[in-house]
Protein backbone atom coordinates (compact mmCIF):
# COMPACT_ATOMS: atom_id res chain seq x y z
CA UNK A 1 0.00 0.00 0.00
CA UNK A 2 1.09 3.58 -0.69
CA UNK A 3 1.83 5.73 2.33
CA UNK A 4 0.77 9.31 1.57
CA UNK A 5 2.82 10.66 4.48
CA UNK A 6 6.24 9.97 3.03
CA UNK A 7 9.33 11.37 4.71
CA UNK A 8 11.87 12.70 2.22
CA UNK A 9 15.52 12.27 3.06
CA UNK A 10 17.19 15.12 1.18
CA UNK A 11 20.60 13.56 1.78
CA UNK A 12 19.68 10.90 -0.78
CA UNK A 13 19.13 13.45 -3.55
CA UNK A 14 21.91 13.34 -6.10
CA UNK A 15 22.77 15.42 -9.14
CA UNK A 16 22.32 13.91 -12.59
CA UNK A 17 26.05 13.35 -12.92
CA UNK A 18 26.07 11.27 -9.76
CA UNK A 19 23.59 8.71 -11.05
CA UNK A 20 25.09 5.61 -12.57
CA UNK A 21 22.39 4.57 -15.04
CA UNK A 22 22.31 0.89 -15.89
CA UNK A 23 21.07 0.62 -19.49
CA UNK A 24 22.30 -2.90 -20.19
CA UNK A 25 19.14 -4.75 -19.16
CA UNK A 26 16.86 -5.04 -22.18
CA UNK A 27 13.67 -6.21 -20.48
CA UNK A 28 12.03 -3.08 -19.03
CA UNK A 29 9.66 -5.22 -16.97
CA UNK A 30 12.50 -7.14 -15.32
CA UNK A 31 14.25 -3.86 -14.63
CA UNK A 32 11.11 -2.47 -13.02
CA UNK A 33 10.92 -5.44 -10.67
CA UNK A 34 14.63 -5.37 -9.89
CA UNK A 35 14.66 -1.61 -9.19
CA UNK A 36 11.44 -1.54 -7.13
CA UNK A 37 13.01 -2.48 -3.80
CA UNK A 38 14.43 0.90 -2.69
CA UNK A 39 13.86 4.60 -3.46
CA UNK A 40 17.44 4.97 -4.68
CA UNK A 41 16.99 2.24 -7.29
CA UNK A 42 13.68 3.73 -8.41
CA UNK A 43 15.46 7.06 -8.62
CA UNK A 44 17.96 5.61 -11.09
CA UNK A 45 15.15 4.64 -13.48
CA UNK A 46 13.41 7.99 -13.05
CA UNK A 47 16.61 9.87 -13.88
CA UNK A 48 17.03 7.77 -17.00
CA UNK A 49 13.42 8.42 -18.00
CA UNK A 50 13.80 12.19 -17.58
CA UNK A 51 16.96 12.25 -19.67
CA UNK A 52 15.29 10.29 -22.46
CA UNK A 53 12.15 12.44 -22.34
CA UNK A 54 14.19 15.64 -22.62
CA UNK A 55 16.01 14.25 -25.65
CA UNK A 56 12.78 13.13 -27.33
CA UNK A 57 11.09 16.46 -26.63
CA UNK A 58 14.00 18.34 -28.17
CA UNK A 59 13.84 16.16 -31.28
CA UNK A 60 10.05 16.47 -31.66
CA UNK A 61 9.24 20.07 -30.73
CA UNK A 62 6.86 20.53 -33.67
CA UNK A 63 4.77 17.50 -32.65
CA UNK A 64 4.37 18.53 -29.01
CA UNK A 65 0.86 17.89 -27.73
CA UNK A 66 -0.01 19.18 -24.28
CA UNK A 67 -2.95 16.76 -24.07
CA UNK A 68 -0.72 13.71 -24.57
CA UNK A 69 -0.10 11.45 -21.58
CA UNK A 70 3.11 9.55 -20.95
CA UNK A 71 2.16 7.09 -18.21
CA UNK A 72 -0.29 4.17 -18.20
CA UNK A 73 -1.27 3.51 -14.60
CA UNK A 74 -2.57 -0.05 -14.10
CA UNK A 75 -3.70 0.35 -10.48
CA UNK A 76 -7.30 0.35 -9.33
CA UNK A 77 -9.44 3.42 -9.91
CA UNK A 78 -9.63 3.97 -6.15
CA UNK A 79 -5.86 3.92 -5.72
CA UNK A 80 -5.41 6.19 -8.73
CA UNK A 81 -7.87 8.77 -7.40
CA UNK A 82 -5.99 8.93 -4.10
CA UNK A 83 -2.47 9.21 -5.46
CA UNK A 84 -1.22 9.51 -9.06
CA UNK A 85 1.00 11.25 -11.61
CA UNK A 86 -0.25 14.19 -13.65
CA UNK A 87 0.58 13.02 -17.19
CA UNK A 88 -1.00 9.62 -16.63
CA UNK A 89 -4.05 7.67 -17.73
CA UNK A 90 -5.64 5.08 -15.49
CA UNK A 91 -6.80 1.77 -16.95
CA UNK A 92 -7.05 -0.86 -14.20
CA UNK A 93 -5.25 -4.00 -15.27
CA UNK A 94 -8.41 -6.11 -15.15
CA UNK A 95 -9.92 -3.80 -17.81
CA UNK A 96 -6.92 -3.59 -20.13
CA UNK A 97 -7.89 -6.36 -22.57
CA UNK A 98 -10.91 -4.38 -23.75
CA UNK A 99 -9.11 -1.04 -23.73
CA UNK A 100 -6.22 -1.40 -26.18
CA UNK A 101 -7.86 1.28 -28.37
CA UNK A 102 -7.06 3.75 -25.56
CA UNK A 103 -3.32 3.10 -25.91
CA UNK A 104 -0.96 4.89 -28.31
CA UNK A 105 0.09 3.48 -31.70
CA UNK A 106 2.48 0.56 -31.43
CA UNK A 107 5.44 2.67 -32.54
CA UNK A 108 4.83 5.42 -29.95
CA UNK A 109 6.71 5.17 -26.69
CA UNK A 110 5.02 5.28 -23.30
CA UNK A 111 5.66 4.26 -19.68
CA UNK A 112 3.77 1.66 -17.65
CA UNK A 113 3.17 1.98 -13.91
CA UNK A 114 2.71 -1.59 -12.69
CA UNK A 115 0.48 -2.77 -9.86
CA UNK A 116 2.28 -3.98 -6.77
CA UNK A 117 -0.74 -6.06 -5.72
CA UNK A 118 -1.10 -8.01 -8.98
CA UNK A 119 0.89 -10.90 -10.42
CA UNK A 120 3.90 -9.42 -12.18
CA UNK A 121 4.15 -12.08 -14.89
CA UNK A 122 0.56 -11.53 -16.05
CA UNK A 123 1.17 -7.81 -16.39
CA UNK A 124 4.32 -8.40 -18.40
CA UNK A 125 2.79 -11.02 -20.70
CA UNK A 126 -0.10 -8.73 -21.60
CA UNK A 127 2.19 -6.05 -22.99
CA UNK A 128 4.93 -8.15 -24.57
CA UNK A 129 2.71 -9.81 -27.15
CA UNK A 130 2.79 -8.48 -30.69
CA UNK A 131 -0.25 -7.62 -32.80
CA UNK A 132 -1.27 -9.56 -35.93
CA UNK A 133 1.72 -7.99 -37.73
CA UNK A 134 4.10 -9.00 -34.95
CA UNK A 135 4.60 -5.39 -33.79
CA UNK A 136 4.99 -4.98 -30.03
CA UNK A 137 4.14 -2.02 -27.82
CA UNK A 138 6.94 0.54 -27.55
CA UNK A 139 7.29 0.58 -23.75
CA UNK A 140 10.30 2.68 -22.85
CA UNK A 141 10.20 2.22 -19.07
CA UNK A 142 8.23 0.44 -16.35
CA UNK A 143 7.92 1.20 -12.66
CA UNK A 144 6.30 -0.72 -9.86
CA UNK A 145 4.02 1.87 -8.26
CA UNK A 146 4.91 1.41 -4.60
CA UNK A 147 6.07 3.52 -1.69
CA UNK A 148 9.65 3.53 -2.99
CA UNK A 149 8.50 4.87 -6.35
CA UNK A 150 6.55 7.71 -4.73
CA UNK A 151 9.51 8.51 -2.50
CA UNK A 152 11.79 8.70 -5.55
CA UNK A 153 9.34 10.97 -7.40
CA UNK A 154 9.20 13.26 -4.38
CA UNK A 155 12.99 13.44 -4.38
CA UNK A 156 13.00 14.39 -8.07
CA UNK A 157 10.39 17.08 -7.46
CA UNK A 158 12.31 18.54 -4.56
CA UNK A 159 15.50 18.60 -6.59
CA UNK A 160 13.76 20.24 -9.55
CA UNK A 161 12.15 22.87 -7.35
CA UNK A 162 15.55 23.75 -5.89
CA UNK A 163 16.90 24.17 -9.41
CA UNK A 164 13.72 25.90 -10.61
CA UNK A 165 13.46 23.59 -13.58
CA UNK A 166 10.37 21.96 -15.09
CA UNK A 167 9.65 18.27 -14.92
CA UNK A 168 7.16 15.85 -16.47
CA UNK A 169 6.53 14.45 -12.98
CA UNK A 170 3.79 15.92 -10.85
CA UNK A 171 2.15 14.02 -8.03
CA UNK A 172 -1.50 14.37 -7.03
CA UNK A 173 -2.32 13.21 -3.53
CA UNK A 174 -5.65 13.30 -1.72
CA UNK A 175 -4.07 14.84 1.34
CA UNK A 176 -2.96 17.77 -0.84
CA UNK A 177 -6.56 18.47 -1.92
CA UNK A 178 -5.57 17.97 -5.53
CA UNK A 179 -7.01 14.63 -6.58
CA UNK A 180 -8.12 13.20 -9.91
CA UNK A 181 -11.46 15.01 -9.97
CA UNK A 182 -9.78 18.40 -9.51
CA UNK A 183 -7.32 18.14 -12.37
CA UNK A 184 -7.42 20.90 -14.94
CA UNK A 185 -6.64 18.70 -17.94
CA UNK A 186 -7.57 15.16 -18.88
CA UNK A 187 -4.69 13.57 -20.73
CA UNK A 188 -4.89 10.77 -23.29
CA UNK A 189 -2.54 8.02 -24.41
CA UNK A 190 -4.40 7.31 -27.66
CA UNK A 191 -3.73 9.46 -30.67
CA UNK A 192 -5.94 10.55 -33.53
CA UNK A 193 -4.81 9.88 -37.09
CA UNK A 194 -1.78 12.08 -37.88
CA UNK A 195 -3.54 13.05 -41.13
CA UNK A 196 -6.54 14.34 -39.16
CA UNK A 197 -4.28 16.34 -36.84
CA UNK A 198 -2.57 17.89 -39.87
CA UNK A 199 -5.96 18.53 -41.49
CA UNK A 200 -7.11 20.44 -38.43
CA UNK A 201 -3.92 22.47 -38.05
CA UNK A 202 -3.52 23.27 -41.76
CA UNK A 203 -7.09 23.88 -42.92
CA UNK A 204 -9.75 23.76 -40.23
CA UNK A 205 -8.12 25.83 -37.49
CA UNK A 206 -6.87 28.35 -40.07
CA UNK A 207 -10.34 28.70 -41.59
CA UNK A 208 -11.86 29.26 -38.17
CA UNK A 209 -9.47 32.14 -37.51
CA UNK A 210 -9.83 33.71 -40.94
CA UNK A 211 -13.54 33.17 -41.56
CA UNK A 212 -16.51 35.02 -40.15
CA UNK A 213 -18.19 31.88 -38.82
CA UNK A 214 -17.28 30.38 -35.48
CA UNK A 215 -16.88 26.75 -36.44
CA UNK A 216 -16.19 25.82 -32.85
CA UNK A 217 -19.85 26.38 -31.98
CA UNK A 218 -21.61 25.75 -35.27
CA UNK A 219 -19.65 23.39 -37.52
CA UNK A 220 -20.70 19.79 -38.08
CA UNK A 221 -18.43 16.88 -39.05
CA UNK A 222 -19.55 13.60 -40.56
CA UNK A 223 -17.01 10.93 -39.64
CA UNK A 224 -17.87 8.00 -41.91
CA UNK A 225 -16.67 4.61 -40.74
CA UNK A 226 -15.61 6.14 -37.42
CA UNK A 227 -14.42 2.88 -35.82
CA UNK A 228 -13.74 3.35 -32.11
CA UNK A 229 -14.02 7.12 -32.55
CA UNK A 230 -10.58 8.55 -31.79
CA UNK A 231 -10.77 11.04 -34.67
CA UNK A 232 -14.35 11.96 -33.77
CA UNK A 233 -13.42 12.66 -30.16
CA UNK A 234 -10.34 14.64 -31.21
CA UNK A 235 -12.39 16.94 -33.46
CA UNK A 236 -15.09 17.28 -30.80
CA UNK A 237 -12.40 18.34 -28.33
CA UNK A 238 -11.49 21.04 -30.85
CA UNK A 239 -15.08 22.29 -30.77
CA UNK A 240 -16.82 20.59 -33.69
CA UNK A 241 -20.15 18.80 -33.48
CA UNK A 242 -19.38 15.31 -34.74
CA UNK A 243 -21.70 12.64 -36.11
CA UNK A 244 -19.78 9.37 -35.87
CA UNK A 245 -21.15 6.80 -38.33
CA UNK A 246 -20.40 3.09 -38.14
CA UNK A 247 -22.19 -0.19 -38.76
CA UNK A 248 -20.65 -2.02 -35.80
CA UNK A 249 -22.51 -1.86 -32.49
CA UNK A 250 -19.39 -2.45 -30.41
CA UNK A 251 -17.65 0.47 -32.16
CA UNK A 252 -20.60 2.75 -31.43
CA UNK A 253 -20.52 1.70 -27.78
CA UNK A 254 -16.84 2.56 -27.58
CA UNK A 255 -17.47 5.95 -29.18
CA UNK A 256 -20.15 6.69 -26.62
CA UNK A 257 -17.90 5.70 -23.71
CA UNK A 258 -14.89 7.57 -25.06
CA UNK A 259 -16.85 10.78 -25.68
CA UNK A 260 -18.21 10.63 -22.13
CA UNK A 261 -14.74 9.95 -20.73
CA UNK A 262 -13.35 13.08 -22.39
CA UNK A 263 -16.30 15.33 -21.67
CA UNK A 264 -17.57 15.76 -25.22
CA UNK A 265 -20.65 13.51 -25.20
CA UNK A 266 -22.77 16.59 -25.96
CA UNK A 267 -20.80 17.11 -29.20
CA UNK A 268 -20.44 13.50 -30.40
CA UNK A 269 -23.42 11.55 -31.66
CA UNK A 270 -22.75 7.89 -32.55
CA UNK A 271 -24.99 6.84 -35.46
CA UNK A 272 -25.54 3.31 -36.73
CA UNK A 273 -25.13 3.42 -40.50
CA UNK A 274 -24.19 1.00 -43.25
CA UNK A 275 -22.78 2.38 -46.48
CA UNK A 276 -23.60 -0.82 -48.38
CA UNK A 277 -27.40 -0.43 -48.24
CA UNK A 278 -29.83 -2.07 -50.66
CA UNK A 279 -30.24 1.31 -52.31
CA UNK A 280 -26.53 1.81 -52.84
CA UNK A 281 -27.03 5.28 -54.33
CA UNK A 282 -28.70 6.64 -51.20
CA UNK A 283 -26.18 5.79 -48.43
CA UNK A 284 -24.69 9.27 -48.16
CA UNK A 285 -28.09 10.91 -48.42
CA UNK A 286 -29.25 8.80 -45.47
CA UNK A 287 -26.20 9.94 -43.51
CA UNK A 288 -27.07 13.56 -44.26
CA UNK A 289 -30.64 13.00 -43.12
CA UNK A 290 -29.43 11.75 -39.75
CA UNK A 291 -27.25 14.82 -39.16
CA UNK A 292 -28.90 17.72 -41.00
CA UNK A 293 -30.63 20.58 -39.23
CA UNK A 294 -28.70 21.73 -36.20
CA UNK A 295 -25.31 22.71 -37.62
CA UNK A 296 -23.91 23.66 -41.04
CA UNK A 297 -21.81 20.89 -42.55
CA UNK A 298 -18.10 21.79 -42.51
CA UNK A 299 -16.32 18.47 -43.04
CA UNK A 300 -16.95 14.98 -44.36
CA UNK A 301 -14.19 12.67 -43.15
CA UNK A 302 -13.12 9.13 -43.98
CA UNK A 303 -10.13 7.47 -42.28
CA UNK A 304 -9.19 3.87 -43.20
CA UNK A 305 -12.69 3.45 -44.62
CA UNK A 306 -13.54 2.93 -48.28
CA UNK A 307 -16.84 2.34 -50.06
CA UNK A 308 -16.33 3.83 -53.49
CA UNK A 309 -20.01 4.37 -54.48
CA UNK A 310 -20.11 7.06 -51.77
CA UNK A 311 -17.77 9.38 -53.65
CA UNK A 312 -20.11 10.08 -56.57
CA UNK A 313 -22.99 10.51 -54.11
CA UNK A 314 -21.10 13.23 -52.25
CA UNK A 315 -20.08 15.42 -55.17
CA UNK A 316 -23.37 17.25 -55.66
CA UNK A 317 -24.49 17.16 -52.03
CA UNK A 318 -21.69 18.94 -50.17
CA UNK A 319 -22.45 22.62 -49.42
CA UNK A 320 -20.13 25.44 -50.42
CA UNK A 321 -17.24 25.83 -47.99
CA UNK A 322 -17.40 22.19 -46.88
CA UNK A 323 -14.23 20.11 -46.83
CA UNK A 324 -13.94 16.52 -48.00
CA UNK A 325 -11.01 14.68 -46.40
CA UNK A 326 -10.23 11.04 -47.16
CA UNK A 327 -7.24 9.13 -45.77
CA UNK A 328 -7.15 5.51 -46.86
CA UNK A 329 -4.87 2.72 -48.04
CA UNK A 330 -3.39 3.31 -51.48
CA UNK A 331 -2.62 0.97 -54.35
CA UNK A 332 0.65 -0.77 -53.53
CA UNK A 333 -0.29 -2.25 -50.16
CA UNK A 334 0.17 -5.77 -51.48
CA UNK A 335 3.87 -5.00 -51.95
CA UNK A 336 4.27 -4.05 -48.27
CA UNK A 337 5.27 -6.34 -45.41
CA UNK A 338 1.61 -6.73 -44.42
CA UNK A 339 0.39 -7.37 -47.97
CA UNK A 340 -3.19 -6.18 -47.45
CA UNK A 341 -5.65 -4.83 -48.29
CA UNK A 342 -4.94 -6.00 -51.81
CA UNK A 343 -8.26 -5.75 -53.69
CA UNK A 344 -8.73 -2.80 -56.02
CA UNK A 345 -12.16 -1.96 -54.60
CA UNK A 346 -10.55 -1.49 -51.18
CA UNK A 347 -7.72 0.75 -52.36
CA UNK A 348 -7.41 4.35 -53.57
CA UNK A 349 -5.44 5.32 -56.67
CA UNK A 350 -3.59 8.39 -55.34
CA UNK A 351 -3.26 11.60 -57.36
CA UNK A 352 -5.86 10.29 -59.77
CA UNK A 353 -9.05 8.65 -58.51
CA UNK A 354 -10.49 11.17 -56.05
CA UNK A 355 -9.08 14.11 -57.97
CA UNK A 356 -11.06 13.05 -61.04
CA UNK A 357 -14.31 12.93 -59.01
CA UNK A 358 -13.92 16.04 -56.83
CA UNK A 359 -12.63 18.09 -59.74
CA UNK A 360 -12.48 21.78 -60.53
CA UNK A 361 -15.13 21.26 -63.21
CA UNK A 362 -17.49 19.99 -60.52
CA UNK A 363 -16.82 22.90 -58.20
CA UNK A 364 -13.98 21.66 -55.99
CA UNK A 365 -10.52 22.93 -55.12
CA UNK A 366 -8.05 20.12 -54.44
CA UNK A 367 -5.90 21.10 -51.46
CA UNK A 368 -3.99 17.89 -50.89
CA UNK A 369 -3.42 14.75 -52.92
CA UNK A 370 -0.35 12.75 -51.94
CA UNK A 371 0.94 9.54 -50.39
CA UNK A 372 2.48 8.88 -46.99
CA UNK A 373 3.59 5.61 -45.43
CA UNK A 374 2.71 3.85 -42.20
CA UNK A 375 5.45 2.40 -40.02
CA UNK A 376 4.61 -1.03 -41.47
CA UNK A 377 5.41 0.37 -44.98
CA UNK A 378 1.82 0.46 -46.28
CA UNK A 379 1.02 3.52 -48.42
CA UNK A 380 -1.81 5.88 -47.43
CA UNK A 381 -3.55 8.12 -49.98
CA UNK A 382 -4.26 11.54 -48.47
CA UNK A 383 -6.89 13.64 -50.20
CA UNK A 384 -8.41 16.97 -49.13
CA UNK A 385 -10.74 19.10 -51.27
CA UNK A 386 -13.05 22.04 -50.62
CA UNK A 387 -16.39 22.76 -52.28
CA UNK A 388 -16.26 26.27 -53.73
Amino acid sequence: MINNNININTNNIKDDDDIDIDIDIVDVFERALKYSTTPDLQLILLKELLLKHDEDEEDNKEDYDDEQALFLDLRSAEAYAKHSLEKSVNIPFEDIQGSFHLLPPRDTGFVILLREDYEFEKQRETFTKGDFKGIKWNITHCFVYNEHFVNAVEQILLLQSQRRTKTILELHQNNHNNNQQQRKKLHRLWRPSPSVVELYKTFLAASEKEGSEKWSVSGAVLDLGAGCGRDSIYLAMKGFNVFAFDSDDSALTRIKKLSKMYGVSDRVQPVKWNAATKDKDAAFEKALEKSVGSFPLKLVLGVRFCYKPLFEQMVSKLPCGCYLAWFHFAVGCKLSKVGRPNKEKDLIFPCKELRSIFSEERGYEVLRDDVTYLSDSRPIANFVAKKL
